[in-house]
């Protein structure tokens, strides 16, 4: 191929991967993930379409009840504060139009995880013998001897 023809495909390929890629921007058909700062909160999530996908939404913290919890109730405020903020500007572009869309419907549809975790309640004195009567009943289970058998009644005479 001579060089002015390997310059003109060259022309041709940048010219198209540049439409591609504005014309799949604009339709965000890829999934995109975005990482954003809200209140100190991280917040991870991906967006397809236009839409947020629920289920990434934190799933970096889905194993740590606490800060999931959080972070899933830091992006409900978040695209809803980003939904009012993109709503109220005025001339803004087709992307711009498509995040508040994104956005706003988020703060509609999207469901935060609650959790409350507290201290655990304080036993009976009679939920700790039945536990102690359960544990040498076990115990008995696994070792019959005359002293385990004997700490076993003791511990079940309640």
């Amino acid at each position: 191929m001579d060089p002015l023809s390997q310059l003109f495909a060259a022309y041709l390929h940048t010219v198209s991967n540049s439409i591609a890629g504005v014309y799949l921007d604009s339709m965000n058909t890829t999934v995109t993930t975005q990482s954003l700062v809200y209140n100190d909160t991280t917040i991870r999530f991906q967006h397809q379409l236009w839409n947020v996908r629920p289920a990434s939404v934190c799933s970096d913290l889905e194993q740590q009840a606490t800060p999931f919890s959080k972070c899933t109730q830091q992006a409900k405020a978040m695209f809803t504060e980003l939904c009012t903020q993109l709503s109220s500007m005025e001339n803004l572009n087709q992307k711009g139009r498509s995040l508040s869309n994104m956005y706003c419907n988020a703060s509609i549809t999207y469901k935060p995880m609650v959790a409350y975790i507290s201290e655990p309640k304080h036993k009976s004195e009679q939920k700790l013998k039945e536990q102690d009567c359960n544990l040498m009943i076990l115990k008995a289970m696994q070792d019959s001897s005359a002293e385990v058998l004997e700490q076993k009644d003791v511990a079940c005479s309640i």
